[in-house]
């Protein structure tokens, strides 16, 4: 069985490409979407849009879900925009441009008055990743321990916090990374997401070692002996 790379997606606030509800309402999916998982792996390869190794879309994440989302949301208000829109066009005929040639702004439903801008996001959510694919283990590990472009959470605004990168482990290895869960005696039960099948496939749940503190979180991580980069074998 080929070995797996484990990291952790974790922060503040989450954004997962949800569907636009209107210009101006859009919500978040409720965990990352199989192409937001690529994307990141693409950005921590150092692969540009477009540019893509073919073999990322052949690489098996299974998302583990640590904490229930927590949905917030982000209100905005936005004013009108048709005197931006008339400078721009008088400054265009100035420079001798085609007034028709500048790129017209996105105006909001509320063109002539003042209108709410509305973002859900997700709060203090955590999931553990599991990134598998023969073959390219050194690969996706080297690009999760070191990433060349920033790893955020959906957006650029929402870094993830440390650690991040676990290292690399057996494919049992998800059921053995304790969850936080204060509240838990010595077992918490997760639920886990298999991205490629789509959403409309049911979780399954599975118990994990639970802790109280992070302290003892990182301590359970590093009894793990998960496999880092630098001790990778080549």
């Amino acid at each position: 069985m080929p070995s797996s790379t484990y990291i952790r997606l974790a922060g503040p606030l989450q954004s997962w490409a949800g569907l636009a509800v209107s210009g101006n309402f859009v919500r978040t999916e409720p965990r990352p979407t199989l192409s937001a998982l690529r994307g990141l792996l693409a950005a921590s390869l150092g692969a540009k849009r477009g540019q893509w190794p073919t073999w990322i879309d052949d690489v098996h994440f299974t998302l583990r879900e640590d904490k229930t989302p927590k949905y917030v949301d982000d209100f905005h208000t936005i004013g009108d925009r048709e005197d931006e829109f008339t400078f721009r066009r008088r400054l265009a005929i100035m420079q001798q441009m085609k007034a028709t040639s500048v790129k017209q702004l996105k105006f909001t439903p509320a063109v002539g008055a003042t209108s709410i801008s509305r973002r859900t996001y997700l709060a203090e959510s955590e999931f553990i990743v599991r990134a598998t694919l023969e073959g390219h283990t050194e690969e996706i590990d080297q690009a999760f321990a070191s990433p060349v472009f920033s790893v955020y959470l959906g957006r650029k605004a929402f870094p993830a916090t440390f650690p991040f990168y676990l290292g690399t482990g057996p494919a049992e290895m998800l059921s053995l990374i304790p969850a936080l869960a204060p509240n838990a005696s010595n077992k918490a039960t997760v639920r886990i997401f298999e991205p490629s099948l789509g959403s409309g496939v049911s979780p399954e749940s599975m118990s994990v070692p639970a802790v109280a503190t992070r302290t003892d979180w990182l301590k359970g991580i590093k009894e793990l002996s998960l496999h880092r980069h630098s001790t990778i074998q080549r």
